[in-house]
């Protein structure tokens, strides 16, 4: 006997792969493509993409991989109960909060306005607590011009660069959303984005990115909205100290700018300041060294990559895949990976000090310049520094401090054909056809001179494996760096709320406090501080 559900509205999931081809057919008509692969005689109620990812395992010929969300009422919804291709969706439900019982005697101060920091101040302020942000640098507008003064002019500013700033590290960078995590705060992460001008496609597309120009625009809405709720943010106010009263009930924090009394202390700082971790970690916060990364930027022209991966670079795959980023990995006696690969984009100075130089990689949103980069770094923990943080901060400190001496002495970037470093020579020209993206200048010379020798061993190894994946790798590669600022070197002991362990009302969040490894994560972090916080407090005191 057939079924029929009149009334009831179903929804579906439904999974196709379609050529880039056909996709650009319906690119603007989606709802079309559904209706014709399910053979649907009505129209649909609704259509949602929800997961479009590539597939370049065919290459030259690569496909979509797209998830849709579809709801339909009458026969359709007997067609589509008779496929065994398509399952029935179920909705999530909304999370929803307890609210505590105690009442915050004065506004929370968050230290850094990072993502962790930035994601923290906005629960917080949904949810009445009127959230205090200091920030050691530059509002965004400000900012966005120190930092084209130094890129340009060399002038640097160690308040205000690249790693410090409002929006934090990443706001200099590819933007990319991508996370390990499975945490459900990973969805409203991605929304609040949305919501503060990110494009709608980071909710489907796979590896989300949002560019420079993209993560900027959120930043600046997030800090107008926390603002209209009740925040303050003090921008150019660097964080000092803290001392807890326990018979008062609220922590005094010690800024260059003067006191501020507080119910609670978020430590958001970033994985850049080590100033202001040297002096926690000074006071007693316990803390331990962790693994971190360090190598170079290895940069190739965009349509080199493009081949490797797409195995084909023409109008149809600029228009609607744009230049290809790669995920490299190889183990060895050290493990060593790219990272942070910014297709179409440059290299940029990312030092929060003088005398030293960093390197890391930046884009805009439309990822369109001609060279693309990666960090190709290998692995260092205990093993080549111990088990004490401040050993950790030294040993990459070391590195930038030899690269400044080394380049001389005007942040210029060390840089270097790969096929030099292979063969253990300092470069004395540029043999590959490109100008490196590095505006402040290059110094030639040889890594196999700056990194460790187990680090350069592990990287020519890596080297030479990823041009067997991609021929030309080498050849077509020039390297600039140091890359050291993959994640913190040290990791604060924390409490299942992120307490710092024996600091009552002090949380260690983000990427600094050695618990998260890019915006997203570091925005769930923030998230769920602010969540903790939430559970324990029911607001402010009148």
């Amino acid at each position: 006997m057939p079924i029929f559900f009149l009334e009831e509205i179903l929804k579906f999931q439904y999974n196709t792969n379609i050529t880039i081809e056909e996709y650009e057919k319906y690119a603007k008509n989606l709802n079309q493509l559904v209706k014709e692969k399910l053979k649907l005689r009505e129209k649909l109620l609704s259509c949602y993409l929800i997961r479009k990812s590539l597939d370049a395992r065919k290459k030259p010929k690569l496909y979509f991989n797209l998830k849709f969300i579809i709801e339909v009422t009458g026969k359709d919804q007997e067609i589509l109960l008779k496929k065994k291709t398509i399952s029935h969706y179920k909705e999530i439900p909304e999370r929803k909060l307890p609210v505590g019982q105690r009442i915050l005697a004065k506004p929370p101060v968050i230290v850094g306005s990072g993502p962790a920091g930035l994601f923290c101040a906005y629960q917080l302020a949904l949810n009445g607590f009127k959230p205090i942000i200091i920030e050691q640098g530059a509002a965004l507008e400000k900012r966005i011009k120190i930092v084209d003064e130094y890129i340009t002019q060399g002038i640097f500013n160690e308040s205000t660069n690249i790693a410090f700033g409002e929006g934090g590290a990443g706001t200099f960078s590819d933007a990319k959303l991508t996370s390990r995590s499975k945490n459900p705060l990973l969805v409203k992460v991605l929304e609040t984005l949305v919501e503060f001008g990110a494009a709608e496609e980071i909710l489907y597309v796979n590896n989300p990115h949002l560019g420079t120009d993209g993560i900027r625009k959120v930043v600046l809405g997030l800090r107008e909205k926390i603002i209209e709720l009740g925040g303050e943010f003090y921008f150019e106010t660097r964080f000092l100290d803290f001392q807890q009263d326990l018979e008062q009930d609220f922590i005094r924090i010690e800024t260059d700018k003067g006191m501020i009394e507080s119910g609670l202390l978020v430590l958001a700082i970033g994985h850049s300041s080590r100033a202001t971790t040297r002096r926690l970690l000074n006071k007693g916060l316990p803390a331990k060294a962790k693994g971190f990364s360090v190598g170079f930027r290895i940069e190739h022209k965009a349509t080199f990559i493009n081949k490797s991966q797409y195995g084909r670079d023409d109008e149809i795959v600029k228009k609607l895949l744009g230049n290809s980023d790669y995920h490299l990995t190889y183990k060895g006696e050290k493990g060593v990976y790219s990272f942070c690969m910014c297709p179409g984009g440059y290299v940029v100075p990312s030092n929060s000090n003088k005398e030293e130089i960093v390197t890391n990689g930046m884009s805009y949103s439309d990822r369109g310049g001609e060279l693309s980069n990666s960090a190709i770094v290998a692995t260092v923990n205990s093993e080549d520094f111990g088990d004490d943080p401040f050993e950790a901060l030294a040993y990459q400190e070391r590195i930038e401090k030899e690269a400044y001496k080394i380049t001389g002495q005007n942040y210029k970037a060390l840089g270097q054909n790969a096929t030099d470093f292979i063969e253990g020579k300092a470069s004395e020209d540029i043999k590959v056809d490109f100008q490196p993206s590095y505006k402040p200048g290059i110094t030639l010379g040889d890594f196999n001179q700056l990194l460790p020798k187990e680090v350069s061993l592990a990287i020519k190894g890596a080297l030479l494996d990823f041009n067997r994946k991609l021929p030309g790798f080498i050849k077509e590669g020039f390297l600039t760096g140091p890359e050291t600022r993959t994640s913190s070197p040290i990791q604060f002991s924390r409490d299942e709320l992120n307490k710092v362990l024996g600091y009552n009302e002090v949380y260690a969040i983000g990427e600094g406090a050695g618990f998260a490894g890019g915006i997203v994560s570091s925005a769930i972090d923030g998230l769920r501080t602010g969540e903790n916080i939430i559970l324990e407090y029911r607001g402010l005191g009148e």
